[in-house]
């Protein structure tokens, strides 16, 4: 896994959308523009110059209205008789052992698929692997495969065929070697033809699929195909010059509840542990491994609105967030990108400015809320990180402990900007605890910042307003 920041440059084209129709207003007004999505009382189009515009329902025509109702119609079950064994074929994995995926052990479905734990807490579990070789999955090639599961029920099966982060052209790109036009178009080539494919194989046993209307999603771009299976939602996505994804879902399953906030802070305070020895950590944070791309800061996002108790994903994060091909992004385009679709969650992203010490770490923590850090992950940070944690967990007395000393020169290194989470403190012995998108080994390190009693300024590096990896 990459632990460079990839800063590449690249502006986007932008293409008329094949998918418009014709809209007619009440007035007898017309707009060429794609369905976004809809709700029951209005909905949101994008014109082929690439505005979007948000119309009410009582506006448009009664054949635009029949037309949208029959993109939220209901699938006919035309996929019944297909046996869990034939679907298993048609896939190329065995995801299922029987005709419900729902009330299967996650692990026991992570073994049937060969996947790494991720992460395992209390509430979450995670299942992943980035094979070095392509898997042949419904006739096209995946890079990623992943398993997701909250309090013991699998939530999310996901699979990633072409896609920026993954694909192997874009794979730990450095900015001064920007995609060719040869490498964007094969790119181009390759989402059209997975989507082609997925489609074709799914259709060719499950049926025609319908159109699948997003709402209040970090979407925009994307076009969703869905079928359905025995309680089962299988949706394919193509979002526009970014990716290529099948993720398996419950069919009853609707948007999350939005939770108000005395729930947060409630869900927040319950999940804050305080340890023998001074140690104050989050702990029921879910992992995520970013794999071998500089996706640090979506890898990132998602753990924390996850923790939330808000649904997400890094690879549409990224699509959100404006990052490069193989990774790159900025704390404000990341935030910007997000922003409106967490607002529509209940909730709010703040931007927070303080010295990297205990006191000023533990106001968040004792709210348990984590925190997004930016630094500059060197050679050397990783080395202390990795040697204090070992020291640390060998001490016979925590209260007696004291912290490695940081090597001398540890400072701002650009090339190795990154995004972690800081999870918790030790005030006893000037300690934070950060969390990396790494996988499991990495869910908790600690580090000193500050001798205990002793308020100062750190020369760990925080890099806020980097572009990051």
């Amino acid at each position: 896994m990459s632990r460079s920041a990839a800063s590449i440059a690249l502006a986007l084209v932008v293409v008329a959308n094949v998918y418009a129709r014709t809209w007619t207003d009440t007035q007898g007004r017309t707009i060429e523009a794609e369905l976004i999505n809809a709700t029951a009382d209005e909905v949101t189009v994008r014109r082929t110059d690439g505005r979007t515009f948000t119309l009410p329902i009582s506006l448009l025509s009664e054949a635009d209205r029949e037309f949208v109702a029959k993109q939220k119609a209901p699938a006919k079950p035309s996929a019944a008789a297909v046996d869990f064994t034939e679907l298993n074929t048609l896939i190329g994995t065995p995801l299922f052992a029987d005709d419900t995926l729902w009330d299967d052990e996650p692990a026991a479905v992570a073994r049937r698929l060969n996947l790494q734990v991720e992460g395992r807490t209390n509430h979450f579990e995670g299942y992943r692997i980035y094979p070095a070789k392509p898997l042949r999955l419904l006739g096209a090639q995946a890079h990623m495969v992943s398993l997701q599961a909250a309090d013991g029920q699998i939530t999310t099966a996901n699979v990633q065929f072409a896609n920026r982060g993954d694909y192997p052209a874009f794979l730990k790109r450095e900015s001064i070697m920007p995609p060719s036009k040869a490498e964007l178009q094969a790119f181009e080539d390759a989402l059209k033809r997975d989507f082609d494919t997925l489609t074709a194989t799914l259709s060719s046993r499950l049926g025609e699929p319908r159109r699948e209307i997003a709402v209040g999603g970090l979407d925009a771009g994307r076009r969703s195909l869905r079928w359905e299976w025995n309680g089962h939602a299988l949706l394919v996505s193509h979002d526009e010059e970014q990716m290529v994804s099948l993720k398996v879902l419950p069919s009853g399953r609707t948007a999350a509840a939005k939770l108000g906030d005395d729930q947060v802070r409630r869900l927040f305070k319950e999940r804050i542990n305080r340890r023998p020895g001074g140690d104050v950590i989050l702990d029921q944070i879910p992992m995520v491994n970013q794999g071998p791309k500089g996706y640090c800061l979506p890898a990132t996002f998602e753990r924390y609105l996850r923790y939330a108790s808000i649904p997400a994903d890094m690879y549409e994060l990224a699509a959100a967030g404006g990052t490069d091909f193989g990774g790159g992004t900025t704390f404000e385009t990341m935030a910007q990108g997000l922003d409106r679709y967490v607002r529509r969650q209940g909730r709010r992203l703040e931007k927070v400015s303080i010295k990297l010490t205990v006191p000023a770490i533990a106001r968040y923590i004792d709210e348990g809320r984590p925190l997004v850090w930016g630094l500059y992950s060197t050679k050397d940070y990783n080395a202390l990180a990795d040697a204090n944690t070992v020291a640390r967990k060998q001490a016979p007395d925590l209260a007696k402990w004291k912290p490695l000393p940081p090597p001398a020169g540890l400072g701002p290194a650009p090339k190795t900007a990154h995004a972690c989470m800081i999870i918790g403190y030790n005030k006893m012995t000037g300690e934070i605890a950060v969390s990396d998108s790494w996988g499991p080994q990495f869910q908790e390190r600690w580090i000193p910042v500050s001798p205990p009693n002793e308020s100062r300024k750190t020369s760990i590096g925080c890099s806020p307003g980097k572009r990051l990896a």
